[in-house]
């Protein structure tokens, strides 16, 4: 019997139980309930056997969901945190320790905490002595702002959702700029958020072009993830086997999957 091959889903989330993970009073949004098993078994049919947990903005600084999904996951699950720069050191060092691996820098006007440069700039001080990297969430224009802002960063900076252009705009001004950003070594592109460029359609097939062009930009720097549980979107509701076959005819060829699915993010998450 062979094992199963390796796969990540390198962006997903976990909210509640609310009996015993609610969320804070006045939250930036209210999701409906998504729990790590829940996650897991998706996960199962899917044929993915490892996973990236986004700190969500709705729980903010709260990382209890987070830790207990980690616990649960046996090795097999990493984490994204929202930090301060003031953070203790021996809270990010017990961070470490669970299996966190990274921060989200936010620059979504939609969300809460949206930071600047120098903010950024003292995060990534932060995290530099743990071998982190740095979720860029940001519209198109915020995100090439930024990376021209942090221009020696001193971590891997991971573009999430691919910047979050149109779909129809992936021959535009700014994601030309992405993708000159992209020949940088310390710059990564997630081919994740396809509903959330697309026109909103399934089976989001026109988001194709720009899942392309961006894996061609930088193929041994790209990851993949689901956005299971698909919070606050306007298009229908995706499946996740969907979104694994739409990021296959993406890459056109086994190899290239086995780059985005296991290589690449096996040497991001360590």
């Amino acid at each position: 019997m062979t094992d199963t091959p390796v796969c990540w889903d390198c962006h997903t989330h976990v909210f509640g139980p609310w009996s015993r993970f609610p969320l804070p009073d006045a939250p930036a949004y209210r999701p409906d309930e998504a729990s790590f098993d829940a996650l897991r078994a998706a996960h199962r049919t899917c044929g993915i056997t490892h996973g990236v947990l986004i700190q969500a903005a709705c729980y903010s600084a709260d990382h209890t969901a987070l830790f207990d999904a980690l616990a649960a996951g046996n090795g097999r699950y990493r984490a994204i945190a929202l930090i301060d720069p003031d953070i203790d050191e021996a809270k990010l060092a017990d961070m470490h320790a669970r299996g966190v691996r990274g921060i989200r820098l936010g620059l979504m006007p939609h969300l809460p905490a949206s930071q600047g440069a120098s903010r950024h700039r003292d995060l990534l001080a932060r995290i530099r002595p743990y071998g982190w990297h740095a979720l860029l969430h940001a519209p198109i224009d915020k995100a090439v702002e930024a990376l021209a802002a942090l221009n020696d960063p001193g971590v891997p900076l991971v573009v999430d959702h691919m910047g979050r252009p149109a779909a129809d705009a992936h021959r535009s001004a700014p994601v030309d700029t992405l993708v000159d950003h992209l020949s940088r070594p310390e710059v990564w592109i997630k081919v994740s958020g396809a509903d959330r460029v697309s026109a909103g359609r399934r089976p989001f097939d026109d988001a194709l072009p720009l899942m392309q062009r961006l894996l061609r930009a930088a193929p041994e720097r790209a990851i993949w993830g689901s956005d299971w549980p698909h919070v606050n979107i306007t298009s229908e509701r995706p499946d996740m086997g969907e979104l694994r076959s739409l990021l296959a005819l993406a890459c056109g060829g086994t190899a290239s999957e086995e780059a985005v699915l296991h290589l690449n993010p096996a040497r991001l998450y360590t």
